[in-house]
């Protein structure tokens, strides 16, 4: 598994990516940046669509998973108790457990960074 650095250039978010197909596109696309909306359930934001298996998608997730997927980039930070109303899932990371924290301290509207760690 590979450590990412997720940014808005004052704070910095760890996460690492797990062995998915989808985990691996986005690592061969670093660094790349998104523009993300608060949701109070995640910080969501258009991305390019990439590869990945259908075989890897899930239902739900867990708080501090990272998404990629139809077109959207997410940090689920909240809402893990009622996620297994979302199919569809794919996973293609988590964030350090400090890093969970300090997600509310990114701005509701943010361009992030993401890059090797």
């Amino acid at each position: 598994m590979k450590k990412i650095s997720i940014t808005d250039g004052s704070t910095v978010l760890y996460a690492c990516l797990n062995d998915t197909l989808a985990a691996a596109d986005l690592e061969e696309r670093l660094p790349c940046k998104f523009n993300v909306t608060d949701s109070g359930t995640d910080l969501c934001g258009p991305a390019p669509r990439g590869v990945y298996d259908p075989m890897e998608l899930q239902t739900g997730w867990k708080n501090g998973d990272l998404s990629l997927c139809d077109g959207w980039f997410a940090i689920l930070y909240a809402g893990q108790e009622d996620s297994k109303a979302y199919g569809h899932m794919m996973i293609v990371g988590h964030l350090e457990e400090a890093s969970l924290e300090k997600v509310r301290e990114l701005p509701a509207h943010v361009t992030l960074r993401v890059d090797l760690a």
